[in-house]
C-alpha cells in the first residue's frame, strides 16, 4: 500500500484488471497501452519525487474512499445483474 504503479492494459479480462484499478482510483495517467508508453510513464514517474511522495502520502486515504471499497455499492450490482439475468432466464421459459 502506498507504492504507485504502472499497468500496461491488454485485451484480456485479466490485463484489464490495473487499468479499473487505476481509473477508479483517478490515476488513469499511470496505464499504458503500449509497451514503449509503458517505459515512458515508469521513467517520467521514477523521476518526478515530488509527485511520487503525493502519490505514497495520498494512496491509501484515495482507495479507502474510492468505488473499489464501496461494498453496499457492489453489492446492490451484484444483485441488480442477479435480478436481470433471472427475469431474462424466466421470459425464454
Amino acid at each position: 500500500m502506498g507504492v504507485p504503479v504502472v499497468s500496461l492494459a491488454g485485451e484480456s479480462a485479466v490485463s484489464r484488471a490495473g487499468l479499473s484499478q487505476l481509473s477508479n482510483l483517478g490515476l488513469r495517467e499511470l496505464v499504458a497501452l503500449s509497451d514503449d508508453e509503458y517505459v515512458q510513464i515508469a521513467v517520467r514517474l521514477a523521476g518526478d519525487f515530488a509527485r511520487l511522495t503525493e502519490l505514497r502520502s495520498t494512496l491509501r486515504a484515495r482507495t479507502e474512499n474510492s468505488l473499489l471499497m464501496d461494498a453496499p455499492r457492489f453489492a446492490r450490482g451484484i444483485e441488480n445483474a442477479y435480478r436481470s439475468m433471472w427475469r431474462e432466464w424466466c421470459a425464454q421459459a
